[in-house]
């Protein structure tokens, strides 16, 4: 455990971004990472049986009693997480008897010393994995993730330290900045994710982990990559096949119509009705916009946009689904793959899954919802998204 939090600030695609070590230690808690062929430093096959308990409260490692199958031989212990691989010297844990059982180190980014090695008190050398390369969503989308959570679960009209009007006009002034600034995240990891795969395999990807949202992200990112998009056309696909593929589901909490196992039966259902959606959403026809500042949601015809794109998915999905697929999947591929900027379209477009509390937010700052000219948009509500980040804000 540790006494004080450990914060890091690492480049992000919009200026530094602050990183607590705590949000790396819950995705290991929650596993929320792809665990399909992971290796260590040393290149030996490790496989997670169990996190292990989250260590809250005691001197120790961040994790007790965890167990792992390393190299075909099961082991169980304690885990150790931690920025980079540096850190276990700089915290001393290797003179320390506390972390004698630490049965794995896990960093979040790569080591540059190939000739550092971790060990422990007794001398024995601990297996490394380096995070970083699996997660199925950027650093800044894995905090926006977890500042959602936060956000969802809270009860109250306003928060507290958001109440004064400096706060309030301060959200208005930075709110398109702000949005600009998730946008281009959202363009960077589109970009990332088209580098390793090709078009249709990126936006088959990204549209099952939208459909997996919030809970089961990370399992249908590895059932997309295992259920390829050519099988879902094939005679031998299966909603219950795919679904059975998968153990690790999360199903507590979830609201009926996210259930995975109905997503799953909408998506095969998509694939038999329109065998082509993949070509036709990359071939949609986007209107010409307008200097941003002249941009409204009537001079791009979003709505007509939107139908288009409802018809192309045949009607499968409910309107909120469609508008989360349109803001966290389909304008930033194609923005990439044309090389335009659809950022006007994806800010005016209309709202996804966003907790009620952030439209409160914006009413309360005047930014939207507060007339009938200025209604509740995607980029409005991601801007103040941005700024509950920047300001860690309920964390």
């Amino acid at each position: 455990m540790i006494e004080c939090s450990n914060v890091s600030e690492i480049p992000g695609v919009y200026g530094s971004l602050k990183i607590d070590e705590k949000l790396i230690q819950k995705v290991w808690a929650e596993q929320n990472f792809s665990s399909t062929n992971l290796i260590t430093e040393l290149g030996l096959p490790l496989k997670i049986l169990s996190p292990g308990k989250w260590n809250l409260s005691e001197e120790g490692p961040d994790f007790k009693n965890a167990s792992i199958l390393f190299n075909n031989k099961e082991i169980t212990g304690d885990v150790e997480i931690h920025f980079n691989l540096e850190d276990w010297y700089k915290h001393k844990h290797h003179l320390d008897p506390n972390f004698k059982k630490v049965i794995l180190h896990v960093v979040l980014f790569p080591t540059r010393n190939e000739n550092y090695i971790c060990k422990n008190i007794e001398g024995k050398k601990i297996p490394l994995i380096c995070l970083l390369p699996h997660l199925t969503k950027s650093i800044e989308e894995t905090i926006e993730s977890y500042t959602l959570q936060s956000l969802t679960n809270y009860k109250s009209s306003l928060p507290l330290n958001l109440n004064s009007n400096v706060t309030l006009n301060e959200i208005k002034k930075a709110n398109i900045k702000l949005s600009k600034a998730r946008w281009l995240q959202k363009l960077n990891f589109a970009e990332q994710r088209l580098k390793k795969f090709s078009t249709e395999e990126t936006i088959h990807q990204f549209f099952l982990e939208v459909l997996g949202y919030s809970r089961n992200r990370m399992q249908m990112n590895e059932l997309a990559i295992n259920f390829k998009a050519s099988w879902w056309m094939g005679k031998e696909s299966s909603a219950n096949l795919a679904y059975d593929s998968i153990s690790t589901w999360k199903t507590v909490g979830v609201r009926p119509a996210n259930y995975p196992k109905l997503r799953l039966e909408q998506y095969l259902n998509l694939w038999k009705i329109n065998p082509n959606w993949i070509c036709k959403l990359n071939n949609l026809e986007v209107k010409k916009h307008l200097e941003f500042s002249k941009t409204n949601r009537k001079n791009l015809d979003i709505k007509s946009l939107q139908q288009k794109i409802m018809g192309i998915l045949s009607n499968v999905f409910g309107a909120n689904k469609i508008n989360t697929l349109c803001i966290d999947a389909l304008f930033p591929i194609l923005s990439k793959i044309h090389n335009k900027d659809y950022f006007p379209f994806w800010f005016h477009w209309y709202c996804g899954d966003f907790p009620p509390v952030l439209k409160k937010i914006s009413k309360e700052a005047r930014v939207a919802g507060h007339n009938k000219s200025n209604p509740y948009s995607n980029g409005v509500l991601q801007g103040v998204l941005g700024y509950c980040i920047e300001k860690n804000i309920l964390e």
